[in-house]
Parts: structure tokens; C-alpha cells; sequence
């Protein structure tokens, strides 16, 4: 949502337009009233013009037209001049720019502090942060700001968009964790995000989740990990697989007594979805943006039969009785955009994948993205996936020891839209 700070001063677009409409503008440079009755003041000016000419003209007949004709048009040039020196200033005559030279005069450069804030990406605006705090450094998925944003209240630092993804890990567990041909890949990878929802996360050791989160803060990042493991949902089948969300707790803060598993007493989708609670950490608590994030892994065999379902899951997420409208499905859901999104209402659902596959042979896309479309109206429709194997220059077998699939990104407004 764009928020605008109101402003007495006309943009200069507007003041373009206007001085355009009257004449007053010629090519690169223009020539701007410095009184604010510039229109009367304009027809004064030439009043005195004139005025000041026809007194040169009579000087010159009572002289015995001493003067030439020369001399009577170069008197006339200086005496407009000096009206038009004293009443406007020039600028952007192909790059050259007159300034006043009052005292008092504003400077062109330096914005009032009154000025309204400028926004970023056309959807929310930039808190410059009177405490002067940097943008965190990191290496997510980031467009660049429109210099000389305003801070606006509230506001401490510069908050850039959030990107929430989701990635498919086909049984990542131990072995991927020891082995330092796929942990420099996978981090690198899993820094592109500030929370992601992972599938088929294969938890056969209680340290495990430590472990994966010790070598990925070894660089000085702060990820932590919500799972089933925090609910006591232990498998004792080593080979099992759990869903996990992994989150850099610099740039999003959650709530772990919001999360739970969907209860399914009719057992409409084999793995019951992961429901985790978010808010963005960076701008003021009260206007950040907040959003619950379904991790979702539809069962290959009931594929069709679970997606029918996944409408519904939204809507009881939404009305769990926690207030909160932002609902993303996240996972891995075994079919297409265009599956997805005949099923579940194109006008609805935003599916953010729609151009890219996301296995590593580039032949099928499996896992997405889906947003509300009239709700999570924080979404800046950017998104994409991560080719790691290209960005890496990796063979498919090495890729594949990563992950056969790849990870779904989309970018969101960290402000309560």
C-alpha cells in the first residue's frame, strides 16, 4: 500500500506542466517566476519593459536621435535583462544552472525537511531511520532505493523487501549436513532467503536441526528453525521426513506458540501442513507486516485429490481465530501453475512460479507459491526460482546431492499493507 505524506510544494512534473501550458518553458531550460503571484507579476514585467523602452525611444527623439537604431535595440536588450535578472531564474540550459544569489534562497539539492517521502518499488516507502541505521547486509533478493527517502513514522531502520521462499529437499538429513561438497552450495543458497519453508527434511538425529543451524551462522547470520520437532512430533523411523522452516531471525520475528499442525481427522492430505507465524523484524512492530506461512508437501499418489483441498486449508488457517488474513502456501504441491491455478481461481490466487521449472533437469515445476490475491496485498508480484546448479556451474549428479529440486522465491513489502 503506498503511503504519501502530504506536501504543500507542487512535484516538478507539475510545475513543468504548468509553466509549459503558459509559454514559459523552451526547450531544455526554463524560466521560473521568483514571486509567487508569478502571473501578474509576469504581466507587470513586461509592463515595465515596455514602459523602460518607450523611455529610451523618447530619450533618443529628444537628443536629436543621438542614438542609432543599434544603439536603441542594444538599450532595450540590457534593460530587459535587467528585469528579467532581477524577477526569474535560469535553469537547465543544457546542463548549465543560474543560481539565486538571495541569502535566503532554498537550496536545489537539499529537500525541505518537510518534503514527503519517496517510495521504493511503487508500493511502500523507505524510512531513511533518524538513528541512521544501514540497510542489513545480506545477499537476499533486493531492488534499489530511491535516494534521498525520507524517513516516516515509526520507522528505525531501512527496511528492504522480505523474500519468503519454499524448497523441496528429498530427504536432506545427516549425510548432506557432513558432506562439504553440498553445505557450501546449500548455505549459499538458503542466504538468498529470510524465511523458507523446506519439505522432506529428513530429521533422523536430535541434533540435527542444531547442527544445520550452527554451519549456517557460521558467516555471522542468525538463522533459527521452527519444525514438527517442536511440537514432541518425533518419528521413530529414522527415514522419515519433516517439515521445517528456516528464518533469519535479523530480518523476520516469529512467534512459536502460534505454531501447529492442521488438524485432518478425515485425513484429506497424507501429510498434515506445518503452520508458523511471522512478522517482519525491521520497521516499527506496529505497522510491520505480519503473515502466517503453511508448509505444505502434497503426496504424489493423491496428488489431485489433496490440491482440491488446499482452498479450504487456506481458509480455516484464516479463520484459526488468531485475526490474521495474510495466509501463504508454501510447498511442495506436484503440479503446475497452471493446474494450481484452475483449481484453486486464478482470480484468487496469485501462483508466483508460473515461467520456471524446479527440478534441476528443467523439465517439471513442483513446487510454488500461493497468495491471496485480494489479502496479502504486501505482495510485490516478484518472483522467480534459484538455479543454483547454474549459478554454481554444477553437473546434474552434483546438483542432484543438493537437491533434485529447485527453491521457489517471492518478494513482500516488510509494512502492513
Amino acid at each position: 500500500m503506498i503511503r504519501h505524506v502530504g506536501s504543500d510544494r507542487l512535484s516538478r512534473a507539475d510545475e513543468s506542466a504548468r509553466k509549459s501550458a503558459l509559454g514559459l518553458q523552451f526547450g531544455d531550460g526554463e524560466c521560473r517566476p521568483k514571486s509567487t503571484g508569478w502571473i501578474f507579476s509576469s504581466l507587470s514585467w513586461i509592463d515595465q519593459t515596455l514602459a523602460h523602452v518607450c523611455l529610451v525611444l523618447s530619450m533618443s527623439i529628444r537628443l536629436g536621435q543621438l542614438l542609432s537604431w543599434r544603439g536603441v535595440a542594444l538599450a532595450a536588450l540590457l534593460t530587459g535583462g535587467y528585469q528579467l535578472h532581477q524577477r526569474f531564474e535560469l535553469d537547465g540550459l543544457s546542463g548549465l544552472a543560474v543560481k539565486p544569489r538571495a541569502a535566503d534562497a532554498p537550496d536545489p539539492v537539499t529537500p525541505d525537511e518537510s518534503e514527503a517521502s519517496t517510495w521504493f518499488a511503487g508500493l511502500y516507502p523507505l524510512g531513511s531511520g533518524e538513528k541512521g541505521g544501514d540497510r542489513v547486509k545480506s545477499d537476499s533478493v533486493e531492488a534499489t532505493p530511491v535516494s534521498g527517502s525520507r524517513s516516516v513514522v515509526g520507522a528505525s531502520v531501512n527496511p528492504r523487501n522480505l523474500v519468503v521462499g519454499t524448497w523441496a529437499l528429498n530427504g536432506f538429513g545427516p549425510e548432506q549436513l557432513d558432506d562439504e561438497t553440498v553445505m557450501p552450495i546449500f548455505a549459499s543458497v538458503v542466504r538468498h532467503f529470510d524465511v523458507i519453508a523446506l519439505q522432506q527434511v529428513r530429521v533422523s538425529q536430535r541434533d540435527f536441526l542444531h547442527r544445520l543451524v550452527a554451519r549456517l551462522n557460521r558467516d555471522g547470520r542468525q538463522y533459527e528453525t521452527l519444525s514438527t520437532n517442536d511440537l514432541n512430533v518425533w518419528r521413530v523411523d529414522g527415514a522419515a521426513e519433516h517439515l521445517v522452516f528456516l528464518y533469519d531471525t535479523r530480518r523476520v520475528v516469529a512467534d512459536r506458540t502460534q505454531l501447529y499442525r492442521v488438524a485432518d481427522p478425515e485425513k484429506q492430505l497424507r501429510d498434515p501442513p506445518l503452520v508458523a507465524w511471522f512478522r517482519a523484524a525491521q520497521p516499527d512492530p506496529q505497522l510491520a507486516w505480519t503473515f502466517s506461512l503453511v508448509n505444505i508437501r502434497v503426496d504424489l499418489s493423491r496428488a489431485r485429490q489433496e490440491i482440491r483441498h488446499l482452498g479450504r486449508l487456506a481458509e480455516a488457517v484464516a479463520g484459526d481465530g488468531r485475526g490474521e488474513d495474510d495466509v501463504i502456501l508454501a510447498g511442495l504441491f506436484q503440479a503446475d501453475h497452471a493446474y494450481l491455478g484452475s483449481v484453486m481461481g486464478e482470480r484468487k490466487y496469485w501462483i508466483a512460479n508460473q515461467a520456471s521449472a524446479t527440478d534441476v533437469d528443467g523439465r517439471h515445476q513442483t513446487s510454488n507459491l500461493i497468495i491471496n490475491r485480494r489479502h496479502t496485498t504486501e505482495s510485490l508480484m516478484r518472483s522467480g526460482v534459484i538455479d543454483f546448479l547454474r549459478v554454481h556451474n554444477l553437473s546434474i549428479e552434483h546438483a542432484k546431492r543438493v537437491s533434485p529440486y529447485l527453491p521457489v522465491y517471492a518478494e513482500f513489502s516488510p509494512w502492513e499493507g
